[in-house]
């Protein structure tokens, strides 16, 4: 079987999946169960052809065996203002420990997802204790992207 061939992330989702929203990585294990973690941010690579979602290191280990046992992942990002959202499926690539130098870019996207909820009503103080650090830093071959956004165009392929 033939290697799926990368998706191209475009500028503009590249923005909006940087922007500060919620991020879901969501994997399967050898039973076709689902296992999921919440990431805090995400980096498109210049090659816009990979993704690395930065997870909690405290909500990491589920996905991580289902990742380097299957390498299968969807990456679900959405935005609670207008529900603007999107699934980026891809392959995984590796995983590692984040960065020191990666920890502002990882808290400033984090702060625009809690943002985002106190638009819609959710106090801060409420999302203060989330962790987000110490993170796994895990790459991913995206392969499509779906569009996700309730209304007509919900779950057409976009990539």
């Amino acid at each position: 079987m033939d290697a799926p061939v990368p998706a191209l992330i475009d500028d503009a989702l590249a923005s909006f999946l940087q922007q500060g929203v919620a991020i879901n990585l969501g994997t399967r294990n050898a039973r076709l169960e689902a296992n999921a973690a919440y990431a805090g941010a995400a980096i498109v690579a210049a090659d816009r052809r990979h993704l690395t979602v930065f997870v909690p290191v405290i909500a990491a280990a589920a996905v991580l065996d289902d990742l380097r046992a299957n390498g299968q992942a969807a990456v679900v990002f959405a935005r609670p203002e207008d529900d603007r959202a999107c699934q980026v499926k891809g392959t995984f690539v590796s995983a590692r420990a984040a960065l020191a130098e990666e920890e502002a870019t990882v808290r400033e996207q984090f702060d625009g997802f809690r943002r985002q909820l106190q638009i819609i009503g959710m106090p801060g103080e409420s999302t203060r204790p989330w962790i987000v650090w110490p993170a796994m830093a895990v790459r991913l071959q995206v392969t499509a992207i779906f569009e996700q956004t309730p209304g007509p165009q919900a779950g057409a392929q976009l990539a």
